[in-house]
Parts: C-alpha cells; structure tokens; sequence
C-alpha cells in the first residue's frame, strides 16, 4: 500500500472558474496499489462504441425521458459500463453491461469504508474524535490509501466490503480477499452503494458530514470526470464525489471510475450516475477522464431537463 503523491492544490472556487472559462482540468497523481503513472489520451485511432439500456420503471416515477442513446470514442479495447439514476423521478438508465459485468473499484469504495466506520461508532454510542476525523478527511478529501486501510481494518476488512453487500442491497459485487481496491463492482452496484449512503445521511449527522463536507469538497485532483462536466454545464449542482484511479503493472490496464450525486440547478431533480473504465496502461490516466467526461456530457444532454 503505498500513499497517494498530490501536487498543490488550487481551491475548489478556482477549479470551477478554470472550467467555466473552458479549460481542461486534469487531474494528477495517483490512488491504489500498484504505482501510478500519467500519460496523454492517446492510444490506436478511435472507434465509436453505442450502449443503451431502457429504464426501468417505478410507481410513483414520471413519464421517463427517452432511453438515452450514448456514443462515445473509444479504442477497441476500452471496456466501459456506465448507471443513471434520477432520484426523483425514479427513472434508472444503464449500458447494457451495467448490471452484468464488474470491475475493480478502486477507490470509490472509500465512501463505503468511511460510512462503515461511522456506523460503527454510532452503533457503539461512541463520538467521532479528533484522530478518525482526520483519517475520514484524508481518505475522502485526497483519497489516501494509508487512512483508508487503517479504518478498514479496525472495521473487521473484508467484513466491511460484505456488509456494502448485505446493507446495499449489491447484486454484482463480490469481495476480493484483504484487498478493499479490487472489490469488484459493476455500475449499477455502485449507485446502489451511494443511494445508500444518501439515505443514510437523512438520519445520521455524522454520515451526512461525510457527504455533504467531505465528498462535495474533495481535492481539485479528485474533481475530474462528473465534477468537470457539471462545472462546465450546471456550476451550481454542488457534486458529491468519489472517484478511482490505479494504474496496474501486473495486467497493463488503468481503472479509472467515477461516482458522483447531484442537484440539477434546472430541474431540481437528484442524479446519482457510476462510470467505470478500464484500458491499456499506455493510453495513461488523461484517457479514462476524457471517457468520463464524454459519457457524462452526452447523458446529461439527453437526461437532464430544464424547469
């Protein structure tokens, strides 16, 4: 396990004017296991990959929008799953592997280890001290992997990753043995996980400080995907964010995931949407931001609505 390497950090109020101003933000550095690397969004000449999903409907949901049609470039061994989900109208879309094929989910899973551990304290009728409240930041704020594990093994480790399973209902998640990063998840599993952390920020003041003061306030470094496109399109959508980056030596892929809930400023609608993406090492970290970035840009287009 080895701890994240940051660069300075500009102020969240500055990574928003960057992008409003139509500059491309990137992130640097690195979250995980193995070492990271950083390159350029390169790679073989792309090709267009289109993956749709029909909603799936609920009771008390509004007449849906049309199941959204996402094409975006990829190199042909670029693997992607992506899950839309409108909290307030009930409307769900994923691609068609959103529920069926999983992935390594790298650091979005820290949301979970930190909401696990304050249900823990909670259960104990114990407070947050001084100590846990900086681990809780840094996991969060600057995804470090050193705060991560330690509160993951005072949680039980791989116990922790099964009661994400039991407690969120995740269909397609399985536990990867003392390894809390390569958890596999698929998309739709990992809005589940949030819409989870949600609910439970409705009762729990602890947990909604993690969402609300953490995960909306991460490290500009940590902002890229959703975030860049919501900063972009909606300024005041106030993202709550937990993203995963890992480059792997051994298999010669880079997992890049994003996650994130928001407001929508126009509709008032909530979103919660997963991207998860892995690729050749070589085409570097920039590669699967651009690819977050595109999926989030086209879905919004076609799935979020002005009042």
């Amino acid at each position: 396990m080895e701890d994240p390497t940051h660069r300075p950090q500009l102020s969240r109020r500055r990574l928003m004017t960057v992008l409003a101003g139509g500059l491309a933000a990137s992130a640097v550095g690195g979250v995980g296991i193995f070492s990271q690397v950083r390159g350029h969004a390169s790679g073989p000449s792309p090709v267009a990959v289109t993956a749709t999903e029909s909603p799936s409907s609920s009771p008390s949901a509004a007449a849906p929008a049309p199941s959204p049609s996402v094409r975006v470039q990829t190199s042909e061994d670029t693997w992607y799953a992506w899950q839309w989900v409108n909290l307030t109208s009930g409307a769900t879309y994923g691609s068609a592997n959103a529920a069926k094929q999983a992935s390594n989910t790298e650091s979005m899973i820290k949301a979970w280890i930190g909401a696990d551990y304050i249900a823990g304290l909670e259960a104990g009728g114990q407070s947050l001290n001084d100590a846990d409240k900086v681990l809780l930041t840094k996991m969060i704020k600057n995804s470090d992997d050193a705060a991560a594990q330690t509160l993951y093994l005072r949680r039980g480790g791989d116990e922790v990753i099964q009661r994400a399973i039991d407690e969120c209902g995740l269909t397609g998640t399985t536990v990867t043995e003392s390894w809390w990063s390569k958890t596999q998840i698929t998309a739709l599993d990992a809005t589940r996980l949030m819409r989870h952390l949600l609910t439970r920020a409705e009762t729990s003041e602890l947990t909604r400080w993690l969402v609300d003061d953490l995960m909306r306030n991460v490290a500009d470094d940590n902002a890229f995907g959703i975030a860049e496109v919501l900063a972009e399109v909606d300024p005041q959508a106030d993202p709550a964010v937990k993203n995963g980056w890992t480059a792997h030596s051994p298999t010669g892929r880079w997992n890049v995931n994003c996650l994130a809930e928001w407001t929508s400023s126009g509709s008032g609608d909530r979103i919660v949407l997963a991207i998860l993406t892995h690729y050749p090492v070589g085409y570097g970290q920039a590669y699967g931001e651009k690819l977050c970035r595109d999926v989030t840009r086209q879905l919004h287009e076609q799935l979020t609505t002005s009042a």
